[in-house]
């Protein structure tokens, strides 16, 4: 159940899924200041000023800007606390070694993915196996790209560098420069850290069962979680004064809505546990064919059992959920709900948890105005 590719590549600061960073530009573009003139000019010289002083120019300019994000750039532009030419090369050296470690950190998760290929190819042709290399392998190609493209950005941002006039407008081209390529680091990091994982699981058994008692453990807390809503919802219903939804269930302002989003978990969780019990069918036939995993306490055979009373717990919440539902709330929500069901019907194991995701996120995020 272990997603390679939850949120690695998709950060506050790096570049979406739709080819723009976290400032919506696009990727690989030069950078600009958000309403930065065309011609990148300030339209006077910063030079000589204190960043305070530097700071307050810009946004009597600019006032919509965050201040800040503008004094986060010109001390980029600033030597000793001043505003000048100088301070912006000092800067834009240093924004070269975070570029350079970047793309190196890139090559270290290209290298680690090679690793983990070559370990792959002991294994049995397994989905799980399957699927889990190739999520990697798109992460560490995406990470891989947006290195790739750091220099050109850099490039870009710098051009005017000699321009006085342009001295806030490149300073904060070089603060996106600088984030994006920390952003890469970070990412490239948690790839060559995650491969470095992967390739343990992939070398021990041991490991391989551990890791799948733990996704099963954690469907037990999700488990947990839904039935708390259920019991709040379920409490709701039954109105003032009553014991339904037990003693400890939390008053809810907007049950309709609570019993939708335990609705749309419920389909989430059903999904999770195909995927687990997939895994430990995978798990099973690679141990016979290894010879390993004899019958043992916290064996393979010892988590058909807990999957099996978690399935059963999680059939008995859909029905309840199911009981409490009003007339009114399925009006409410009967779209969006068959929405999700349609979404996810496409989803089986091994189970893509960025795509289950998005379709939650959209279905729900939906109903945020108005709902």
């Amino acid at each position: 159940m272990h997603d390679s590719t939850t949120d690695t590549d998709t950060t506050a600061d790096g570049i979406g899924s739709d080819g723009t960073d976290a400032t919506g530009e696009e990727a690989g573009a030069p950078d600009r200041g958000a309403d930065a003139p065309d011609d990148r000019s300030d339209g006077e010289t910063l030079d000589g000023l204190a960043v305070g002083d530097a700071v307050e120019r810009v946004r009597a300019r600019e006032p919509d800007r965050d201040p800040e994000t503008v004094r986060a750039a010109l001390s980029l532009a600033a030597d000793d606390g001043v505003v000048s030419r100088e301070g912006l090369e000092e800067s834009l050296k240093l924004t070269s070694k975070v570029l350079t470690t970047a793309e190196t950190r890139a090559e270290l998760a290209t290298i680690a993915l090679d690793d983990a290929r070559g370990a792959a190819e002991s294994a049995p042709d397994l989905p799980t196996v399957a699927a889990r290399l190739d999520g990697f392998e798109a992460d560490v190609a995406a990470v891989a790209d947006r290195a790739a493209a750091l220099g050109e950005d850099l490039q870009g941002v710098v051009d005017d560098r000699e321009n006085p006039a342009a001295r806030f407008a490149v300073a904060d081209g070089l603060r996106r420069v600088d984030e994006r390529a920390r952003d890469v680091q970070r990412t490239a990091d948690e790839l060559q850290f995650e491969l470095e994982d992967f390739e343990r699981w992939l070398t021990s058994h041991a490991v391989r069962v551990r890791e799948l008692g733990e996704d099963v453990d954690a469907l037990d807390a999700s488990l947990d979680d839904l039935a708390t809503a259920v019991d709040a919802v379920e409490a709701a219903d039954d109105g003032p004064g009553s014991t339904g939804g037990g003693e400890d269930a939390a008053p809810v302002d907007d049950p309709a809505r609570v019993w939708f989003d335990a609705t749309c978990s419920h389909r989430a969780t059903g999904l999770t546990v195909a995927d687990l019990r997939a895994e430990r069918a995978d798990l099973r036939t690679w141990a016979d064919r290894e010879g390993a995993d004899p019958v043992e306490e916290g064996g393979l055979d010892d988590l058909v059992g807990r999957l099996d009373d978690l399935a059963g717990r999680h059939e008995t919440l859909g029905e309840r959920l199911d009981a409490v539902a009003e007339p009114e709330w399925t009006d409410r929500f009967g779209e969006a709900v068959a929405a999700v069901e349609s979404g996810l019907d496409d989803c089986e194991p091994p189970v893509d948890w960025s795509v289950v995701g998005s379709i939650l996120d959209e279905h729900r995020g939906a109903l945020e105005s108005g709902a």
